[in-house]
């Protein structure tokens, strides 16, 4: 079976989560499968260390670069598919041709809709097209992969698909290998690397945008410093590429008088996320929403405790293990930091969440996958 990956976004610095998504698939399956013939779609020239390591030397897998002056996907994708057919095209990254080949099948892989809140800082042609990608793939797409039942819940809500379409299917995330509790010297030398000394401090990592609440976390961080004293020296740091509209969440600090303690370090490479977990007080996203939560998953895997918004899809990853909170109340919030600076997150917590992390990985995640897209071409 040929199977085709769209890889377009692989490439870009500073990878979100749809393309750690899409770069952990590829090497998951490139380590599972030597059965398929894989073409994975890209923008650029992935340099051959690159690709190498990304398809773990499989030779199964060939890198297609597509140039094209208009539209990549509607174009310069839509033309090489019809050229070279494959048996099942794959979309990580919530868009498909529209011109295509009827016999091409297609799996989609949709990761959440928060794309609702980036209206705000959209011009009004971009307003009007917000989410119809999404609609399309969920519509048209043979098969589609969520991470949740809160983001299947969304689309059947939207009436893209049917509450029992059976072409939807639950495949969720995993966490990487090199994400696990580091030691001590690891954890030292990332605290002089950021400048954290021995301060105490909690870790927020993601892109810094409006759906992140950031402003109110930093709130509900000032309101536990100023009713616990003892507070003072710790720090709050903030990891992540600048998103949109992301003025608010840099002001904030200043707005709520802890400039002194709110970090924001930028973009930061796996190697020192996992020491940066590990030495951790606590995780904390206060989300409005999300499709799955990577970052949780991961903090969790280094036997971080969690703080983070009581929203679906963090209680499907967390489960039982985390300390929920109102992503609208800055008190709450506030509460619920002091109460993990001064030790109240349990042992049995912590040791709880590891063990359901090691329930996520990104093989069972290649496996689920490739049976679904074999479904497909066997028209099952």
């Amino acid at each position: 079976m040929k199977i085709g990956i769209n890889g377009q976004r692989l490439l870009i610095e500073d990878p979100a989560g749809p393309e750690r998504y899409t770069y952990n698939l590829i090497n998951a399956l490139a380590r599972l499968d030597r059965d398929n013939e894989y073409k994975i779609y890209f923008s650029g020239e992935p340099g051959k260390d690159y690709f190498s390591k990304l398809t773990y030397s499989n030779n199964s897998f060939k890198p297609i670069i597509i140039k094209s002056k208009v539209s990549w996907t509607q174009s310069g994708l839509a033309k090489e598919l019809k050229r070279n057919p494959v048996d099942v095209f794959f979309t990580p990254v919530h868009t498909m041709p529209i011109c295509r080949n009827r016999k091409l099948m297609v799996v989609g892989m949709i990761h959440g809709l928060e794309y609702k809140f980036v209206k705000a800082s959209l011009n009004p042609i971009k307003r009007i097209l917000l989410g119809r990608p999404e609609e399309y793939l969920a519509k048209k797409s043979h098969a589609l992969i969520v991470p949740t039942i809160a983001t299947k819940n969304e689309i059947i809500k939207r009436g893209w698909v049917k509450k029992d379409d059976s072409k939807i299917s639950i495949v969720s995330e995993g966490v990487g290998d090199n994400f696990y509790k580091r030691d001590p010297e690891e954890i030292n030398a990332v605290r002089k690397k950021y400048d954290l000394g021995d301060n105490k401090y909690l870790l927020f990592v993601s892109t810094i945008q409006p759906r992140k609440n950031i402003p109110l976390m930093v709130r509900g961080y000032s309101e536990a410093l100023k009713k616990n004293p003892d507070l003072s020296d710790t720090k709050l740091l903030i990891v992540g590429k600048t998103g949109w509209s992301s003025e608010e969440s840099y002001g904030a600090p200043k707005k709520f008088g802890v400039e002194k303690n709110v970090l924001f370090p930028g973009f930061l490479p796996d190697e020192d996320l996992a020491a940066l977990f590990s030495g951790a007080e606590a995780f904390i996203s206060i989300s409005l929403e999300e499709g799955f939560g990577l970052p949780l998953l991961e903090a969790m895997a280094c036997e971080t405790p969690a703080l983070v918004s009581d929203i679906p899809a963090f209680k499907e990853v967390g489960g039982e293990f985390p300390l929920y909170v109102n992503p609208q109340d800055y008190e709450e919030i506030g509460n619920s930091i002091a109460l993990i600076f001064h030790g109240g997150y349990k042992r049995e917590r912590i040791y709880g969440a590891k063990l359901r992390s090691q329930e996520f990985t990104w093989d069972r995640t290649a496996k689920k996958t490739l049976e679904i897209i074999q479904k497909v071409a066997e028209n099952i």
